[in-house]
């Protein structure tokens, strides 16, 4: 395979607005009025479409110290994080802060607990909602005609913790505030005034340097009883309380304890509505940065839920968040300190494409801390540069100081130095990161080995994954990652004007890179993982694929035959649910193009299969990484930026409306766009920078109308355009004949849902064909997917959903094959997808109805089901909701009062002839759309075949 060359982007001096031609394009003179006021949409929108989704339970949550990912309420102001868990005769809300990691394991510990006791509300329903738009949690608890409501939020704005309680009903409640450290246990505590002040340190140990804290609660305005680490408190109808906790830690200022104190015993009814007024607006502002829109309401929702999460965890001037973040509830995995490989960067790369930059500006600094011992540890092995280990700590620190034979941990956490200049183009930062990348291009300068027959520098002895034993030539992760080093340090260096003498030497390396490892596999051309060593490894990584994404040497424009690599490789990965894959998987797949549909689909499991009621994508291989799965997988799909040719919808499903605002494309251009009918409606594009602007024509074989600042400019056509942008310049392009009025007003209306009322296929030629075929539908709600089922027969690898022709038919002559065999097992189901339709669900009104016809077998007419086994009856057609429900759990009935469940469909239907079922979908799903058809089989027990025919399958 020939090097991978990539396409640079270079700023040029700023121009008045000018077109460059590229193929055939061409500018016509327009009016030159100018409209009043571009305005811009992006803040009603974005605020209108986060407001409608939340976390919700209705019991408390169970895994809260598992080390990992936690399934509570959360909260955080990108240093302090609180988690909630219990009931509310014992709700403790977990305390974890950024920077508390401890000098004696270099590890991250808990800070500590608040608990909240109302024993009179023992036995209490339990409703809590985690509210992301207003950055709150909200409980409800009744008993008898009791209701506590409680709202709690982390200040946006400052260290402080607040719960307000209000009590209805008839009765007072005794309730008790209980202070305690990050193990639960009695902290070394005080009272002065009203205030009662813990005092905490980070782990077991002491040791020099270790954090301590202090937790200063008080309940202002009201009386209470103080004694040891617990504030006593008695509520009263019809009464507010609130319940403030000012922590502060050594780390934020030597004077902690005072400082803590005296916030918390100044705190007044006034100044915590200011408080609160400021957090409300730091939400509103964050927010208001950009929108997705789409018709699948479970992926836009874990869009959504992953950038609350992203602003509770990470804040400019804090420490950075480690694999867990600021949820600490225990003894963290892995010490929860910074992994080099993949998954501390993976988290602050949706930090870009969403347009929330700002929560990066703490990435750099515990890289930066380590130079010196990055240097050493580069000396030591005898090079020159820096070599970083696996895991790093804050303040050159480190919890595992180990390569694990790996050399790739220091550029991998150049990657998103290299990403966030390529989004900004901010001078300031690439002079800060510039010193840094350079050593780390000083390392591979040396480490490089040069080999003259094939004119190439190759990589030895750098594992791909962590302890992979020698040799191992030519990692495909290196290889993406020291491109993408060196074309980022030739990019800044040329922007600002040094390392004039070091360019040609970088530009070498970069065009003489080996090539991407490949290899045949299951008759398809694939990457391997190196060119010697590990070849292909299904272990739940994605390694193979990371030159794609993070390294960013694979896309839409790269030669064909590269392109079907990559997707081949995503393919035989099948890496979408893994321990350790979909941090970056996803983003990879949208920009080679991947089916589209196939990663909304995988996305939508990963939204609803995969992700805790806190909307936190959880994988046992990590944390905060998975932020990126939701966001930069959407927005991979909605705008691609890479190679110097932005792309509206480059990756989006056919018959999918959509719409966008204020994302971030590189360059430091903002976009805004709409698609609806396969076609798009607009784009807005304004360049923060100013600079060069390339774009692929929206609209193919067709010419657009060009608007700059409101004033008409004329039309542009060709496959690609480029212009050269002013500083803040707006530029608006539509279909030829498009006024800008239509424009502003298509940018200002929420995206038009594209949604059917119907649907109907007898399987014939024709007529709708399944989306999947024998695909086990491993992605959607509780007790999905396949248990025990294996295939009926004849080398079959798994259980079959397939149309048949010739053999049964209701009509014509073709239907759906269903078949499997059942080994036994307490669970056994086998869930098969037939029809998606994320892009245009089918909407569910008063009189739907589902119909359809079922032929299950029995041993009279196939030699596949065993003599007297009824287990073909055992199956029903399924629905999967876009809000990630399903109908078999809805409760609904057939014609005949039978639960539509499979499992309740056993022995209701006739053997060895057609069965007609319906089903009343009005009843329990009106107002909810369809995502999806499967095909169920469920029988806890069974041990042997199933087979049968359905056919003409309706809704409407």
């Amino acid at each position: 395979m020939a090097s991978i060359l990539r396409h640079r982007r270079r700023i040029s001096t700023l121009l008045a607005s000018a077109l460059v031609a590229v193929g055939l394009t061409t500018v016509q003179a327009g009016p030159a009025a100018a409209a009043p006021d571009i305005g811009d949409p992006t803040a009603p929108q974005a605020l209108r479409t986060v407001a409608r989704f939340q976390g919700e339970w209705d019991s408390p949550p169970t895994d809260l110290t598992n080390g990992g990912t936690v399934d509570a309420p959360l909260m955080g102001n990108g240093d302090i994080g609180v988690a909630v868990g219990g009931s509310i005769d014992d709700q403790t809300f977990y305390l974890g802060k950024n920077d508390f990691f401890s000098t004696a394991t270099n590890g991250i510990e808990p800070l500590g607990r608040i608990v909240l006791s109302v024993p009179g509300l023992s036995g209490s329903s339990y409703h809590v909602v985690q509210n992301i738009a207003r950055a709150q949690v909200e409980g409800t608890y009744t008993l008898g005609g009791d209701t506590l409501s409680a709202t709690s939020w982390v200040s946006a704005t400052g260290n402080l913790f607040v719960t307000t309680l209000r009590l209805t009903g008839s009765r007072s409640q005794a309730a008790t505030l209980t202070v305690q450290d990050g193990q639960g246990k009695t902290p070394t505590t005080s009272v002065g005034g009203a205030v009662l002040d813990a005092d905490v340190q980070a782990g077991t140990a002491s040791a020099p340097g270790n954090p301590q804290a202090r937790i200063a609660t008080t309940v202002p305005g009201r009386p209470t009883a103080r004694s040891g680490n617990r504030i006593g408190l008695t509520l009263e109808p019809g009464v507010t309380y609130t319940v403030a906790s000012a922590i502060n830690s050594s780390h934020d200022t030597p004077r902690y304890r005072s400082v803590a104190h005296s916030t918390a015993a100044a705190l007044t009814d006034g100044s915590l509505a200011r408080l609160r007024a400021a957090h409300a607006s730091w939400w509103r502002s964050y927010w208001s940065r950009s929108f997705v829109q789409i018709p699948d309401q479970a992926v836009e929702k874990g869009w959504y839920g992953s950038l609350y999460l992203l602003g509770s965890v990470s804040r400019a001037g804090k420490y950075a968040p480690g694999l867990w973040g600021n949820w600490i509830t225990g003894a963290m995995n892995w010490y929860g300190d910074y992994h080099a490989n993949y998954n501390y960067e993976a988290a602050f790369y949706s930090t870009l494409s969403t347009n929330h930059v700002a929560q990066m500006g703490n990435y750099d600094d515990p890289i930066l801390d380590w130079m010196p011992r990055g240097r050493a540890k580069a000396a030591a092995a005898g090079y020159q540069g820096v070599l970083y280990p696996v895991g790093i700590s804050p303040n050159g620190t480190s919890a595992a100081d180990d390569l694990y034979n790996q050399k790739s941990d220091a550029v991998n956490f150049a990657s998103d130095m290299v990403m966030k200049y390529a989004y900004t183009r901010s001078a300031s930062y690439a002079r800060k990161v510039l010193p840094y990348l350079r050593q780390v291009g000083l390392f591979w300068q040396d480490y490089l080995t040069w080999d003259a027959a094939t004119d190439t520098y190759t990589i030895e002895n750098d594992a791909p994954q962590e302890g992979g034993v020698y040799p191992q030539t030519n990692s495909i992760l290196s290889l993406g990652l020291v491109h993408l080093l060196f074309q980022g340090l030739i990019d800044m260096s040329e922007d600002l004007h040094v390392n004039a003498s070091l360019i040609p030497a970088w530009q070498h390396i970069d065009s003489h890179l080996a090539p991407l490892p490949t290899m045949e596999r299951n008759g398809q051309t694939v990457f391997r993982q190196t060119s010697e060593g590990a070849g292909w490894v299904s272990d739940g990584n994605d390694v193979a694929i990371q030159a794609v994404y993070p390294g960013l040497q694979v896309g839409l424009d790269s030669p064909a035959d590269l392109l079907r690599t990559a997707r081949n490789t995503i393919t035989q990965l099948d890496n979408w649910h893994s321990d350790n894959a979909p941090a970056t998987l996803y983003a990879a797949a949208a920009m080679v193009g991947y089916n589209p549909s196939t990663l909304m689909d995988e996305l939508h499991a990963e939204a609803t299969v995969h992700s805790y009621p806190n909307m936190a994508v959880h994988h046992y291989g990590g944390g905060v990484e998975n932020l990126n799965v939701m966001t930069s997988g959407l927005d991979e799909m909605l705008l691609q930026s890479h190679q110097d040719d932005l792309k509206v919808f480059p990756d989006w499903p056919a018959d999918s409306n959509g719409k966008f605002g204020g994302l971030l494309a590189r360059g430091n251009f903002l976009v805004s766009s709409s698609i609806r009918d396969n076609t798009v409606e607009y784009v807005r594009i304004t360049g923060r920078s100013g600079g060069k602007l390339t774009f692929t024509n929206p609209w193919p074989g067709k010419t657009m109308e060009y608007y700059a600042d409101g004033v008409h400019k004329g039309t542009l056509s060709g496959t690609t355009i480029k212009l050269n942008t002013s500083v803040g310049e707006t530029i608006d392009l539509a279909p030829a004949g498009t006024s800008l009025a239509t424009v502003r007003h298509e940018l200002a209306q929420p995206a038009q849902e594209l949604t059917t009322g119907s649907f109907s296929t007898g399987f014939e030629a024709g007529q709708p064909q399944p989306t999947w075929t024998d695909t086990v539908d491993t992605v959607d709600a509780k007790g999905g997917g396949n248990y025990g089922v294996t295939g009926l027969c004849c080398g079959l690898t798994g259980p079959q959903a397939a149309v048949r022709t010739d053999e049964q038919a209701h009509t014509g002559n073709a239907s759906l094959l269903y078949s499997g065999y059942a080994g036994g097992g307490s669970y056994d189901h086998a869930y098969l997808q037939v029809y998606g339709f994320n892009g245009a669900p089918l909407t569910v009104r008063d009189g739907t109805t589902l119909s359809y016809w079922i032929f299950p077998q029995s041993d009279a007419t196939t030699p596949w089901v065993g003599a007297g086994s009824d287990d073909s009856t055992c199956v029903a057609v399924d629905l999967i909701f876009t809000d990630g429900g399903d109908l078999r759990d809805s409760g609904a009935t057939d014609q005949s009062g039978t639960g539509v469940h499979p499992a309740e469909q056993c022995g209701r239907l006739t053997l060895d002839a057609w069965n007609h079922v319906t089903v009343n979908l009005g009843a329990v799903g009106r107002g909810r759309a369809i995502s999806k058809i499967l095909v169920g089989y469920d029988r806890p027990g069974a041990t042997g075949g199933y087979r049968g025919y359905v056919d003409d399958l309706s809704i409407g």
